[in-house]
């Protein structure tokens, strides 16, 4: 059975693992990032702000309560469909979740805000600033709210050795840079032939750019940022 390595930080690791595996498809779990929780230290008042802008489902699950509460009632705009489940499972009021990216994202907060007003962002402390620069540009005035920081794991060669066993892996799935840079260390100590036959896929151009030292002809790049066209190119690329 196809073997597919799972890069990303828990709890989504195991929720891929568990979509590879009704797909058909051995999950090898090795995350190689770490989500941390962020307290801020304070946030504009709610009464202050037009809109939420929700950058991942992190963001809005790392949110302290007393956050999420006061800007519950605000209409929230999600980057996708996990991220807004994210936000309504918090209590939040989620009115567009179809951007798909960033950029996207600013096109339907503009369509759907008054203009000039104020947007509250969520975010991660480590991050692209695609939107906060898209909102600003766009005539708003923004608050970006750091909740959480993604930080790199180096995984010791005896939780490699667990995770890989001898088996070739034959699809490597990657959600950011951080995990690139992460596997770059990793492929320097994994087994000869491990990856010789691996189809690597990036959920965007961006990371795919990052990859390491392998064949440009075994990289596919998502034709958006989202899990779900990931998968599409395990089905047509193994």
């Amino acid at each position: 059975m196809r073997r597919v390595l799972v890069t990303r930080p828990e709890p989504g690791a195991s929720r891929t693992a568990a979509r590879l595996k009704a797909r058909g498809f051995v999950p090898v779990v090795l995350p190689l990032t770490k989500i941390e929780p962020l307290r801020p230290g304070a946030w504009p008042a709610a009464a202050q702000s037009s809109a939420v802008a929700i950058s991942s489902a992190n963001a809005v699950r790392h949110a302290p309560a007393d956050l999420v509460r006061d800007i519950a009632h605000l209409p929230a705009y999600a980057v996708g469909e996990r991220t807004a489940g994210a936000a309504r499972e918090a209590g939040l009021t989620v009115a567009d979740a179809g951007a798909g990216d960033a950029e996207r994202l600013v096109e339907r907060i503009a369509g759907g805000v008054a203009p000039g007003g104020r947007v509250l962002v969520l975010a991660g402390l480590v991050r692209r600033e695609t939107l906060e620069w898209g909102l600003s540009g766009a005539g708003f005035a923004v608050d970006v709210v750091e909740t959480y920081e993604t930080l790199p794991l180096s995984p010791s060669p005896g939780e490699i050795d667990a995770a890989f066993g001898a088996a070739p892996i034959d699809a490597a799935l990657f959600y950011s840079a951080f995990a690139v840079e992460a596997f770059g260390r990793l492929h320097e100590r994994a087994s000869a032939g491990l990856f010789e036959g691996t189809v690597f896929i990036a959920i965007s151009a961006r990371v795919a750019e990052r990859l390491p030292h392998v064949p440009r002809a075994r990289v596919r790049v998502a034709a958006e940022p989202t899990e779900e066209a990931m998968f599409s190119l395990l089905e047509v690329g193994m």
